[in-house]
């Protein structure tokens, strides 16, 4: 028996890292590359910043990749199994389905246990160290936000202009203020400025030296130049890197951090019922791996398929399912009274019966 399952977890294992490494890595760098490839090829982002992030985020996406590596893993190593008749000899050597799948099962406990402390602890901790690395790259490189001889837009009521940067200077400002009709309010320009980073405000400060204000009034008047020898103009960042803000969400934080959070909002109900989804949520989907290896256990055997495109596909449909059936479950959260947080556990409890009795009639043939 220890050949036995030392042959089967060898393979299984195999095709459970190919699977899980693949899947992780092409959920993060869509992850990421969908909010920063904008950046990247401005410049705002360094190719070095940008690897360090996917590789940062590379926990966050366990919860995602585990149950879909689990179901590769098992239709893989099942499916060539069964196409080779090694599961019809094994039987006929009076070998139980249960004493051959123990194996698969045990690591499939396992893999629950692993995806509870990634979901509840490392997945938040890699949020964090992506946002403060966020804030530092603002902090440390402020000048990257500013490419001189173009018109910028990235910030939200001003188009800005700088014809040339020298060093830490940044030389010939023009800034034109817009207001809510996106008309020019107010133009500024100036001989020389300096950029700076405000944590506080999430914000650049942008100071300027030896410029003129000119204010547009009604009609097409404008006011008289004003001068000045030092302006200060704060640039938010909340729409450039929505990430760094400090403000953590209730699916950033550690469970320490949630179960705190939930003893301060017992008085308010709508909150505390957020918290017990989003905890159930986590619990729910680690437990997704040993559902959904109950239920693909008797189907590989089933189909019998060794093809990997096959295979995949037949993951990536039960993997789905399961996901968008938890998201509309999780849609229900604005309606404490239904109990949304103990209805996200239905999926795991249906598709258990459904394996049970998929595996109780493979052990009956």
């Amino acid at each position: 028996m220890k050949f036995l399952h030392r042959y089967i977890l060898r393979q299984y294992l195999f095709y459970l890292a190919g699977s899980v490494l693949f899947f992780d890595i092409v959920l993060v760098v869509g992850n990421v590359m969908k909010s920063m490839i904008d950046f990247l090829v401005g410049g705002k982002l360094s190719v070095s910043n940008c690897f360090f992030l996917v590789v940062t985020l590379i926990p966050s996406m366990i919860s995602y990749a585990l149950p879909f590596g689990f179901v590769v893993a098992t239709l893989l190593t099942l499916g060539e199994i069964s196409a080779n008749n090694e599961l019809v000899a094994l039987r006929g050597s009076g070998i139980g389905p249960l004493r051959i799948f123990s194996s698969i099962l045990f690591l499939a406990s396992c893999g629950v246990w692993v995806s509870l402390v990634m979901n509840f602890h490392y997945a938040p901790l890699a949020i964090s160290r992506v946002k403060s690395k966020l804030q530092n790259i603002i902090r440390e490189e402020p000048l990257r936000f500013i490419t001189p001889q173009k018109f910028i837009r990235d910030f939200p009521g001003y188009i800005i202009f700088v014809k040339n940067l020298n060093q830490k200077c940044l030389n010939h400002f023009h800034i034109w203020e817009l207001d809510e009709q996106e008309h020019v309010a107010t133009y500024m320009q100036a001989k020389t400025g300096t950029l700076g980073y405000d944590a506080q405000k999430n914000a650049l400060v942008l100071t300027l030296l030896d410029g003129t204000v000119e204010k547009q009034l009604e009609g097409e008047k404008v006011s008289p130049l004003v001068y000045f020898e030092k302006f200060a103009l704060d640039l938010p960042l909340d729409n450039i890197f929505k990430e760094a803000r400090m403000q953590k969400k209730i699916r950033h934080m550690t469970l320490q951090e949630m179960l705190t959070l939930r003893r301060q909002s017992l008085k308010e109900s709508e909150k505390y019922m957020d918290i017990q989804v989003e905890m159930q949520m986590k619990s729910a989907m680690a437990f997704a791996i040993l559902t959904l290896v109950l239920v693909t256990i008797p189907l590989a055997v089933q189909l019998g398929r060794r093809e990997l495109s096959m295979n995949v596909a037949i993951a990536l449909l039960l993997c789905l399912g399961y996901y968008l059936a938890m998201m509309v479950l999780s849609f229900l959260k604005t309606r404490p009274h239904l109990h949304p947080d103990l209805l996200l556990w239905i999926p795991n409890i249906l598709l258990q019966i459904l394996g049970l009795k998929m595996c109780w009639k493979l052990c009956r043939r």
